[in-house]
């Protein structure tokens, strides 16, 4: 029985020549801010519709750089609280304040009428989030929300390489965009990030913040910095990735409509909203469980028995964290609610459509013999 994760990088076998021009650059000593690193913000900037693309060390200093060069000290930055801790935690670490929103359940993605209730004088900006590579049309929304209030938006797209709805691309919809490289994401450098812009002033003081508050060759640092640099190797893997991000969404969308198809609403599950005019690139894909159905046996039965990973995430919530949680009273009833009954199935290059036919089968099938007709509560 073929073993199925629940995430795994791929790496295409006409792609033979990321051993030897690593071995080359362990040869040549040139590891860092080099010809690689150079020709994958170029190609970044152009596959995300962006006039700029910096990269960075990570998808959370991405967020971080751009928090810190978008200057929210002291600043309210609306989160969805359906998300990783990271998002939050660069909110903090910027010198801001986050303040959690609730969800949308039919998006997954946060929730604009409680983002309206909350947006105040000391509001400095709003983080979206592309949960599982949806692009709902409510970001479009959200992006005349924040100009008519004049605050920045900010795409947290460490999820959503290479999506859109409509016309308008990920990494050029709002002031900025930041995109995570981490081992099991969309695109992978391992570790990495990158952060894509049309606004010169934010991409200037981020390229200073990520390379210790100087501009390259500069003596004078302007700002408290770091070395936030991605290395050339890193590079390399990444523009090995980059060249194969059509093909990657397009077998990741093709196993979505296998789910849609074969886990319709039913007793048992209930599918997302998803737009006509969305390009999703489905990370992973979301589906929502009835009120009988128990995650835990669910998953129990799904490893030990047919071998496929069933998964959640980001639960608890960021505002039910230990590190936001002191003594808060917040109530987010919608994203409280959901999580509950979210499950996440496997869309990586290593699921077959023949495989998601199976997967979808089995699951049909447990639910079918451990629930059979029994009302959802």
């Amino acid at each position: 029985m073929k073993k199925i994760s629940g995430a795994k990088p791929y790496f295409f076998r006409q792609e033979k020549n990321i051993a030897n021009k690593i071995k080359k650059l362990l040869h040549s000593g040139n590891l860092s801010q080099g010809k690689n690193i150079s020709e994958l913000e170029k190609k970044c900037s152009k596959t995300f519709n962006s006039k700029f693309a910096i990269a960075v060390n990570s998808g959370g200093t991405a967020i971080e750089v751009c928090l810190e060069a978008l200057d929210i000290k002291n600043k309210e930055v609306l989160v969805p609280t359906q998300t990783f801790i990271a998002t939050a935690n660069s909110v903090v670490r910027a010198g801001g304040i986050p303040v959690f929103c609730d969800i949308d359940p039919e998006t997954g993605c946060i929730d604009l009428e409680d983002v309206k209730k909350k947006i105040n004088k000391k509001t400095a900006g709003v983080i979206f989030v592309y949960m599982f590579g949806i692009i709902p049309k409510s970001i479009i929304e959200l992006k005349r929300l924040c100009k008519k209030n004049k605050i920045f938006l900010l795409e947290d797209a460490a999820h959503a390489h290479g999506g859109s709805f409509g016309k308008n691309i990920v990494g050029d919809i709002g002031d900025a965009a930041c995109f995570s490289f981490y081992a099991t994401k969309v695109l992978t450098s391992g570790e990495g990030g990158i952060i894509t812009t049309s606004n010169k002033k934010i991409k200037d003081k981020c390229s200073s913040i990520i390379n210790h508050g100087r501009n390259l060759h500069n003596p004078y640092f302007n700002y408290s910095g770091n070395n936030f640099r991605l290395t050339e190797i890193q590079a390399v893997i990444a523009l090995s990735q980059l060249k194969y991000l059509k093909k990657i969404i397009s077998h990741r969308n093709k196993i979505a409509k296998i789910y849609q198809k074969n886990l319709i609403n039913n007793l048992f599950f209930k599918q997302l909203s998803i737009d006509k005019n969305s390009k999703n690139t489905y990370w992973r894909y979301p589906i929502y469980l009835s009120d009988q159905i128990s995650r835990n046996v669910l998953r129990k039965l799904c490893e030990k028995k047919y071998g496929f990973r069933v998964t959640w995430m980001y639960e608890p919530l960021c505002h039910k964290q230990p590190v936001f949680n002191s003594k808060s009273k917040l109530k987010l009833l919608k994203a409280e609610k959901t999580i509950k009954s979210l499950i996440n199935l496997p869309t990586h290059l290593f699921v077959k459509p023949t495989d998601a036919i199976r997967i979808c089968k089995n699951l049909n099938e447990i639910c079918r013999n451990l629930y059979g007709k029994k009302k959802s509560i």
